[in-house]
């Protein structure tokens, strides 16, 4: 694990590079007043972390719409993430004491955690390891994790034994989150394991609920997960256009934010 200096020293990069796409190693030195060395190690973290590649002298960022950040990094920003916790509060309106939830291992669905100790007797199942766990420590909901692989560094349980695992529920409500959603099209995932993750709680949830924050809107990835007529509520931290809530009410999707 990275010390509280490294990664701020990392953060300072992946900014960097944010806005400017590429840096030479010789302009971080300058810039973070490290040696070469460690200014090198910090980039090959970073490179097998999956968010920068390194070039000859210098350094590039990875499109973030093209890769998954560790789930790890999301959970550090976890307090400052203000969307999704406008988002949670408002998912938490459709819960009522003695349900049967499905909450999905994104770090949006996570915000519903902050919330879920008012209710009795709810019982959770989850394909999210750190999800599971703060239910446990911070709720009294009997909660279940599935059972399968664990993504590297996702901690989140999918894939074809998760699949099978969901199917032998029946649950009131579904909460999931995607990595990207289309108006005409529905929600995607970047692996075929998350997306087969959603059909399964769709297929054993009475109702299906989408949070989602604007960034992840008219975005679309390789493995399409939910058809906009599987949702039945989406959950936005921002209004929508008349166009797009048209849009939506084709499919009888009830918009809330």
């Amino acid at each position: 694990m990275p010390t509280s200096i490294q990664k701020e020293r990392q953060d300072k990069i992946i900014n960097y590079l944010k806005s400017e796409n590429f840096i030479k190693t010789s302009d971080l030195m300058d810039l973070l007043n490290y040696s070469e060395a460690t200014i090198k190690r910090d980039l090959i973290e970073l490179q097998n972390k999956g968010l920068i590649r390194r070039t000859r002298g210098g350094a590039v960022i990875i499109d973030r719409h093209k890769i998954d950040i560790p789930y790890l990094m999301k959970v550090d920003k976890f307090n400052e993430e203000k969307e999704k916790e406008k988002i949670a509060k408002l998912a938490v309106e459709l819960i009522q004491d003695d349900m049967s939830l499905f909450m999905d291992s994104s770090t949006t669905v996570l915000h519903l955690v902050n919330h879920l100790h008012k209710f009795k007797g709810l019982k959770v199942i989850t394909n999210g390891v750190i999800t599971a766990s703060l239910l446990t420590e911070y709720t009294s909901a009997d909660v279940n994790i599935l059972g399968g692989s664990i993504a590297p560094k996702r901690f989140t349980v999918n894939g074809s034994r998760a699949f099978n695992d969901a199917l032998t529920y029946h649950v009131d409500l579904a909460f999931v989150s995607c990595r990207g959603f289309d108006f005409s099209l529905g929600t995607s995932e970047t692996t075929e394991g998350e997306a087969l993750i959603k059909h399964s709680f769709r297929k054993r949830s009475k109702e299906l609920v989408l949070m989602v924050t604007h960034d992840k809107l008219n975005q679309k990835y390789l493995n399409q997960s939910l058809s906009c007529s599987d949702i039945d509520y989406i959950i936005l931290d921002q209004p929508l256009s008349v166009e797009e809530l048209d849009s939506l009410n084709t499919y009888k999707v009830k918009v809330m934010y």
